[in-house]
C-alpha cells in the first residue's frame, strides 16, 4: 500500500489536534476568567458564558464554506497557514482582554478563521483510497476529540497554577507550532474539481441539503452539536456551586472529566474502521445517540464529582461515534468529485448547532437552574435518534 497519503493524514491530524487544543482549551476556565473580568452574578456569567463559547462556533459556521472555497481555488496549505497565523494572534492577544467584551471581540475573530476541520475533510476524500476512507474519518475525529481530551486538561492545569491569562499565551505558542509544521511538511495539493466561480455559496448548500440523506444527517449533526456543546459553559458553574469540590481546583476537575470523556470518544472513533465490518452504520448511530441522551440523564442523578464524571466519560464513548459515520455516509451520498467541497457547503449548517447549544443552555441555566441542562440535552439526543429510526434504519426494513 502507498504510505504516502496515510502520511499527510497523519500530519492533519497531528494539526487539527494543536488547533483544536488552541480554540477549546480555554472553555475549562473561561467562565471563572469571566469572574476574573469583572462578572460576579451567577445568572450573567452563565450567560456570558455561553455568549463567548457560543460565538466562536458561530462565526466558524458562517465562515467555513468560504475558507472550503478558498481551499479549493488556492489549495489546503496556503489557506491552513493564513488560519493558523491568524489564530496564534488572536488566541495570544485575548491573554491582555481587560473586559467581557474584549474577550467576546477576540473569539469571534477565532472564529472567522476557524474553518479549518471542513479543509481537513476535504483532504480527506481527496487523497484516500475509497476502502479505507471509513478508517480516515474515524482517526480525524479522534484527533478532534484529542483537542477536548487535552486542552481544557493542560487550560485548567495552566489556570490554577499559574493564572487565567497563562493558557492563551501558551495556545498562541501552540498554533504557532502547527503553522511551522504546515509550512514545512505539507505538500502542496491541489483539487482535481474547482468550484465555478459563479456557482453561489448557498446555491451549493441548497444542491447538498436536496439529497436526503445529506439532509437528515446534517440535521443529526446539528441536534448533536448542540447537545455536546450545551453543556460545557455550565459544567464549571455547576461543579462549583453543587458539587462538594476545593474551589481553588474547579478548572482543573472540569478539565479532568472532559480528559476521560473526549479520551473514550476517541477511542471509539479509532475503533469505527472495525466495528463497521459487523454492525451497520445506521445502527451504530441509533446506539449512539440513544446511550449519549440515557447516560446524560444519570449524569445529572449523581451525587458526587466523580460518579459524574464516570458516567460523562461513558457518555463520551458513545459520542465518538457518531460524527465520523455521519460524515463518512455524506460523502458516499454525494457525487466523488464533489466530495472535497461539501463539508465545507454542509457543515455551516452542522455547526450552527455548536452555537446555539452552550447560547441556549446558558439561557436555560439562568432561567431555570443548571440541572435542566442536562435534561434537554439528553432530549436533544433521544430527537436525534428518532431520526436515525426514522429516516435510516425503517426504510431498510
Amino acid at each position: 500500500m502507498d504510505i504516502s497519503w496515510k502520511r499527510i493524514i497523519y500530519l492533519i491530524c497531528a494539526i487539527q489536534v494543536g488547533a483544536g487544543i488552541t480554540i477549546i482549551g480555554v472553555l475549562s476556565f473561561i467562565p471563572l476568567y469571566l469572574v476574573d473580568l469583572g462578572l460576579t452574578n451567577q445568572g450573567e456569567a452563565a450567560v456570558w458564558a455561553g455568549l463567548v463559547s457560543g460565538v466562536t462556533p458561530c462565526m466558524v459556521a458562517l465562515s467555513a464554506p468560504f475558507w472550503s472555497r478558498k481551499a479549493n481555488e488556492l489549495g489546503p496549505r496556503r489557506v491552513m497557514m493564513f488560519i493558523l497565523a491568524t489564530l496564534m494572534l488572536a488566541v495570544g492577544a485575548a491573554g491582555f482582554a481587560q473586559t467581557p467584551s474584549q474577550l467576546l471581540v477576540l473569539r469571534t475573530l477565532q472564529g472567522l478563521v476557524g474553518g479549518f476541520v471542513p479543509i481537513g475533510l476535504g483532504i480527506i476524500v481527496l487523497i484516500t483510497p475509497e476502502e479505507r476512507v471509513p478508517w480516515a474519518m474515524g482517526l480525524y475525529q479522534a484527533s478532534m476529540v484529542m483537542g477536548l481530551v487535552f486542552g481544557p486538561l493542560m487550560g485548567g492545569l495552566a489556570a490554577d497554577l499559574l493564572g487565567y491569562r497563562a493558557p492563551f499565551f501558551m495556545f498562541s505558542i501552540l498554533s504557532g507550532l502547527c503553522l511551522l509544521g504546515v509550512y514545512l511538511l505539507m505538500p502542496n495539493l491541489q483539487h482535481t474539481h474547482k468550484v465555478d466561480s459563479n456557482e453561489s455559496q448557498w446555491s451549493l448548500i441548497k444542491s447538498f441539503l436536496a439529497i436526503p440523506r445529506v439532509r437528515l444527517l446534517v440535521i443529526m449533526q446539528f441536534l448533536c452539536n448542540f447537545g455536546i456543546t450545551g453543556i460545557g459553559p455550565i459544567l464549571p458553574l455547576y461543579i462549583k456551586h453543587y458539587m462538594q469540590v476545593n474551589d481553588d481546583f474547579v478548572a482543573t476537575i472540569v478539565g479532568v472529566i472532559i480528559f476521560g470523556a473526549g479520551l473514550f470518544s476517541a477511542l471509539a472513533s479509532i475503533s469505527i474502521g472495525r466495528i463497521t465490518k459487523w454492525m451497520s452504520m445506521p445502527n451504530i448511530l441509533l446506539t449512539a445517540t440513544c446511550g449519549v441522551g440515557g447516560f446524560f440523564i444519570l449524569q445529572y442523578l449523581m451525587p458526587n464529582v466523580w460518579s459524574l464524571g464516570i458516567f460523562r466519560t461513558i457518555a463520551g464513548f458513545f459520542m465518538g461515534f457518531i460524527t465520523p459515520i455521519a460524515n463518512t455516509l455524506i460523502s458516499k451520498a454525494v457525487p466523488k468529485e464533489r466530495r472535497s467541497i461539501v463539508f465545507g457547503a454542509v457543515s455551516s449548517v452542522a455547526m450552527m448547532g455548536n452555537v446555539l447549544g452552550p447560547m441556549i443552555s446558558g439561557v436555560i441555566a439562568n432561567w431555570f437552574g443548571y440541572g435542566m441542562v442536562f435534561w434537554s440535552t439528553a432530549s436533544i439526543f433521544f430527537i436525534a435518534a428518532i431520526f436515525v429510526w426514522r429516516s435510516l434504519l425503517r426504510e431498510s426494513i
